[in-house]
Parts: structure tokens; sequence; C-alpha cells
């Protein structure tokens, strides 16, 4: 089956970032299912900086406590698992949650490579690594003995179990900024994600960029997904939630060697009363989004709540 015939949930939807405090979780998850949100994500970080749980062991726990939401990790880092142990992991995710996976995929940042070769990881050939390993991922899911036939994996007549419940397999997002990868994603992909750390105005020049690819290559986009991962704060007047912000992000990005704290709640998040972000959400959406995942900085179970009142107020743009 082709890229083009695979089936991705259609848009638009707003979906969550799960908290990486264990105690939230299950509170988290299940009252953003109440609230009405399409879906929960977590993270495959590299960093050491930041506490963090491992997004899939999340997701496996989420499936569990969760009936309705799409289960979605933004994104894994190619060349850092095997493909096909990863093919495998995200198959029982796939069945535990009863075919709720969406699979983010990314070449992550040079920054990053260093750590993993001194963890005797292979990080050399990123963007080769990230085609092949989809390749091996797509094989191994097909539900009968697999060939495949590339420069860093090869074999044939192998059998991977489980199945995923999704078929041909779950959705594949790739994260990309540059336009090259963006052409990438566009054909191999089920999707593109874009990173919540990225600019505003970098995001919305990509998105157009995606289209015009869409286009070029012969893609449907009703079965292409455009998505974005967003830094978002719910507070009675702006200039609050940008005071709540700015320490946040200092925390979260301060020495970054690629995103800059400093001015960062103005260049990547969406912040202010109800109705204000609901305007920008839906300013996003109109430009050619299909889901955002909101993301919240600080005071999650909070957040939470305000980011509710968001699904309410965009009800002509949200299933």
């Amino acid at each position: 089956m082709s890229v083009s015939d695979r089936v991705v949930p259609s848009g638009p939807r707003l979906s969550v970032g799960a908290p990486n405090d264990p105690d939230l979780l299950v509170p988290f998850a299940r009252r953003a299912e109440e609230l009405g949100f399409a879906g929960i994500w977590t993270q495959d970080t590299l960093s050491t900086k930041n506490s963090s749980l491992d997004g899939l062991h999340v997701l496996s726990y989420l499936a569990a406590v969760t009936e309705r939401l799409r289960l979605g990790i933004g994104v894994l880092y190619s060349g850092r698992r095997n493909p096909a142990v990863q093919a495998r992991e995200l198959a029982t995710i796939d069945q535990l949650s009863g075919g709720r996976l969406t699979v983010g995929l990314g070449v992550g940042n040079d920054y990053h490579r260093e750590t993993l070769a001194a963890l005797g990881i292979a990080a050399d050939r990123p963007v080769r690594r990230l085609v092949e390993g989809i390749g091996v991922m797509r094989a191994l899911w097909s539900g009968a003995e697999a060939d495949y036939d590339g420069e860093l994996y090869s074999f044939s007549g192998i059998r991977s179990q489980p199945d995923p419940v999704q078929r041909p397999g779950p959705p594949i997002w790739i994260g990309a900024r540059a336009e090259p990868a963006l052409r990438r994603a566009v054909r191999i992909a089920d999707g593109w994600t874009g990173a919540a750390p990225a600019a505003m105005d970098d995001f919305l020049q990509q998105l157009e960029f995606v289209k015009r690819e869409l286009a070029d290559q012969g893609r449907d986009p009703a079965g292409f997904t455009i998505s974005r991962s967003l830094y978002i704060a719910v507070e009675d007047t702006e200039e609050k939630a940008r005071q709540r912000l700015i320490p946040a992000f200092d925390r979260a990005f301060g020495g970054n060697p690629v995103y800059d704290a400093a001015g960062m709640a103005d260049r990547v998040a969406v912040f202010g009363t109800p109705e204000r972000c609901a305007e920008r959400l839906g300013e996003l959406f109109d430009a050619g989004a299909d889901e955002l995942v909101l993301y919240p900085m600080y005071d999650r179970m909070d957040q939470l709540e305000a980011f509710g009142e968001l699904v309410s107020a965009l009800p002509a743009r949200l299933p």
C-alpha cells in the first residue's frame, strides 16, 4: 500500500501534552478525555537537564486508563532504537490501546549525537536511519514474513509480533523544519508535525511549503496530517500569562544550544485570555493545521481546565 493510501485521522482537533509527574498522569489523562480533547501526546527527549519519563512507557500506561484519546509520541529519534525493536514496541502500544497510536519520528538535533555515540548508539547517517527505519517498521507491520533490502538494514523471511491493530500500521508523522526534510515528510510519511519550540512565523512558512509540496507531489491533503505542538498559557490577562511563561521557558530552555529562552514566549507560544487564545488557535486551523497539541508550562491541572474552555470555544472547527 502506498503512503497516500494510508488512513490517518482527520482534523481539525485539539490534543494535549502529558505531564512528566507520575502522580498527575492518570488524573490529567482522564480529565483530558472528559473535556473532549482528541488525544494526548508524550515526548522522546535526549536531554538530561530536565527530568522526564520515557514517552513510550507513558503511552502504555495511559492506554490502560483511557478509552477514546489517541496516544501520540513526538518525536522518536532515528537511530536511538533499533527499528525492529521499535516496531514491536509500537505495535504493542497499538494493541494495548485498541488501535489509538500515532507515531512521530525525526532525526533529532546534532548536539545529541555525541552523547548517543558515547553510549554506543550509532549516530551517523541520521536521515538514512530515519528513512530505512520507517521502511523496516512498515515491512514488519505487514503481518507476513517480511523482506527489506537497504543500505543499513537487510533481511528476509522475518516475522514480527504482535501485529498492530491499525492496518497497515499506525500513522507516522515526521518532525521536520528544513525544506529537504519537509519534502521528505510529504514523500514518505502520513503527516508532518511542527515542534513547539519553533517560532510561530517559521511554522507558518513551513506549513505553506508543505502545502505546495503536497500539490507538487500529487498527494491528497486529506490523507496527510499537518500538526503542531504548542506551548500555551490561559490567564485572565495577556500580561499575567506572559509573566508566568517567562520563568517557565528559562527553566526548560536556559542554556539550550538550539533554542534561545530569551523572548521565547512571544516567539513560540499562544497566551492570554481564553477568547484571545481561541482566536489564535482558530488562525492556525485556518492556515491549514489539522491538529494542535497544547502543552502547559506550569500548573498542569489548572491549565488543563482552562484549555478545556478552548474546546468549547471552537465548535465550528472541532469535531
